[in-house]
């Protein structure tokens, strides 16, 4: 990629640059793994937020489940963040529990607090 691309941000030189190779096409890989681990900790923080102004019978555990749950984004961040520093062959077997922990994390959202992530 050229500075003036870096610069200027050309999101298709940039895509097109990362995807040429299939060194490429893991750092897009785990781009994607980690926005959907930043929009777990949003919604995350978004439960915990609304359970607060909320009162209802099944509010503790509710709270407990959304307790649960940061604990398991944190888990999945530092696992995340640790798979970046290996090389090959441990890298691509680290992201990829990283991702079917996330996987497993947006199956719990979905069920326990009705939140579908796309």
């Amino acid at each position: 990629m050229r500075f003036d691309q870096a610069v200027t941000g050309n999101p298709q030189t940039e895509l097109r640059g990362q995807n040429d190779s299939p060194q490429g096409t893991n750092v897009a890989l785990e781009n994607e793994l980690e926005n959907r681990i930043r929009n777990l900790e949003r919604l995350a923080e978004s439960i915990e937020a609304a359970l607060g102004w909320e009162s209802f019978s099944g509010k503790p555990r509710a709270v407990d489940l959304a307790s649960d749950l940061r604990v398991k984004i944190r888990a999945s961040w530092k696992m995340f963040r640790l798979a970046r520093l290996l090389s090959e062959p441990a890298r691509g077997s680290m992201v990829s529990k990283v991702r079917e922990s996330v996987n497993d994390l947006e199956d719990v959202v979905a069920s326990h607090f009705g939140v579908e992530m796309t």
